[in-house]
């Protein structure tokens, strides 16, 4: 479909030219916040992932997930978020055996310092008739970066989460370590300081807070799950906080016919290749097993993503069920409104994909999204339905995008492709649903 653009582009008018600026400005913002990101550390070979590839696994009926990651940053000098060092995932997942490991000897977390000997492996496994998801990560030392306060060095960091079901039920665990900690004064002797406690932490003053992380251990009938942080680690001069030895392991029943990999995203944002957060507005991913047919909304109030960037009314829905026979999902995202420093605005998007998988196989697919309209400084613009809207220099608008995934399919009800050279693209409403046989 051919691309409207404004009147007279040759000269772009008053509101055009205004836009223009606004964009600009959002761009070169979250490229900034994107090339905070630590680069990327040296990982060693996934010998476990090969390992896991080549082993036999065994269905089992229950579904796994497991995660986690070494350290993770925000706030202060990382305003999106950075890298996370290390992650290593377990999706959603009804096998037995699978165990994915991650290494990075050392890398530079942005208002943290540097970290060393970062460790992942999560694992599934069913054995003399217990079933686990595991998760297991460690830091072996983190040194903030000198400051005229001194400096600080954390050694031997764990978590370690565990979530199974054996002959009694569902069970959970958690748990956290720390080795040491010490502080070294400006022109003194290193001093082993206390670790700190779950309802006390340790205040070096004008450099850092460190709280002992949190454990949480849930049991149910029908599942279990096991999160764990190892420290907390607020970086005064830097107002960074930064969150070291994530584990989580979660194990559930519910298998029938169907794993669930779903999710919905009002607005996310990717800059120069990298995808970021650009703000806590929502996602909202579908439990492995679906939700036994209920339908569970998510709501966020209006939210500043980034300088000159508002979301309002932004929402997710999700529903899936599974019997022997089938497994049916929805997952659904809106956003009531986007503004882009008042230069751009796009109001009412909306997205929705369903996917029924039958259990010979046989899969049904589809997604839909739409708008309600679009102004550039307050002038209306001309977008039919799913076309698109080209704005020369400034931003290609595209809508109801969609594409086919393995077992399922994803629509992005709105994006914006910044044309100035930094390569930011911005999607809202956002709606993605598969379903694996295991």
């Amino acid at each position: 479909m051919s691309p409207t653009t404004p009147r007279h582009p040759s000269r772009p008018t008053r509101a055009l030219r205004a836009a223009t600026g606004t964009l600009t400005a959002v761009a070169l913002g979250l490229t900034a916040s994107a090339a905070l990101a630590p680069a990327a550390s040296a990982a060693a070979p996934d010998s476990a992932r090969e390992s896991a590839e080549r082993a036999t696994l065994t269905r089992t009926p229950f579904a796994f997930r497991a995660n986690g990651y070494g350290t993770s940053a925000s706030g202060g000098m990382v305003p999106v978020g950075s890298d996370r060092t290390a992650l290593s995932s377990i999706a959603c997942t009804s096998d037995a055996g699978k165990a994915h490991r991650n290494f990075v000897a050392e890398s530079e977390v942005p208002g943290l310092g540097t970290v060393r000997g970062v460790y992942s492996r999560v694992t599934t496994s069913q054995k003399k008739g217990v079933a686990t998801s595991a998760s297991v990560h460690r830091v072996a030392e983190i040194v903030l970066a000198d400051t005229p306060l001194g400096s600080l060095t954390i050694d031997g960091v764990e978590s370690t989460t565990s979530a199974f079901h054996d002959a009694d039920g569902f069970h959970a665990a958690a748990q956290s370590d720390i080795a040491g900690i010490s502080y070294t004064p400006p022109g003194g002797e290193p001093q082993s300081l206390d670790i700190p406690s779950a309802d006390q932490p340790i205040t070096i003053p004008g450099l850092a807070v460190i709280e002992l992380g949190r454990t949480i251990e849930k049991e149910t009938k029908d599942d279990a799950r096991a999160y764990a942080v190892g420290l907390v680690i607020k970086v005064i001069p830097t107002e960074t906080t930064v969150k070291v030895a994530r584990s989580v392991a979660k194990i559930e029943k519910g298998y029938k016919s169907g794993i669930f990999h779903g999710s919905g995203v009002p607005a996310k944002a990717k800059v120069l290749g990298e995808l970021v957060e650009v703000g806590k507005v929502i996602n909202q991913v579908m439990p492995c097993t679906g939700t036994d047919g209920e339908l569970d909304p998510m709501d966020a109030a209006d939210v500043n993503l980034a300088d000159e960037i508002t979301v309002e009314g932004a929402s997710a829905r999700q529903k899936g069920k599974q019997t022997k026979r089938k497994a049916v999902g929805m997952e659904a995202s809106s956003v009531a409104e986007l503004d882009l420093g008042g230069q751009l605005v796009v109001e009412a998007i909306k997205s929705k994909v369903k996917v029924k998988r039958m259990a010979n196989g046989k899969l049904k697919r589809n997604a839909r999204a739409s708008f309600g309209a679009i102004t550039l400084g307050g002038e209306p613009q001309s977008l039919d339905q799913l076309g698109e809207l080209e704005i020369p220099g400034l931003a290609k608008i595209q809508t109801g995008l969609k594409k086919k995934i393995k077992g399922g399919i994803r629509i992005v009800g709105v994006r914006v492709t910044l044309l100035d050279g930094t390569g930011a693209v911005l999607d809202f409403a956002t709606s993605k649903l598969s379903i694996s046989e295991s």
